[in-house]
């Protein structure tokens, strides 16, 4: 599913977590992404990550 227009990666959903934040996220291309953003500053946990198109979604001070 490409769509012309669609240049950067839009934020589908963002849940809170007992973890952190989930955030899962649509690619340029189309594929879907899941990121978990940590609460304490870990690790952050990425499935799907499109090899084109990977870019983390951003900490913000609520995440």
């Amino acid at each position: 599913m490409q769509t012309a227009g669609m240049a950067q990666n839009t934020v589908v959903s963002r849940h809170l977590t007992s973890d952190g934040v989930v955030v899962w996220t649509r690619c340029a291309c189309g594929r879907l992404r899941m990121d978990l953003i940590p609460h304490e500053g870990g690790a952050s946990l990425t499935a799907g990550p499109c090899p084109h198109c990977a870019s983390a979604p951003a900490r913000t001070a609520q995440s």
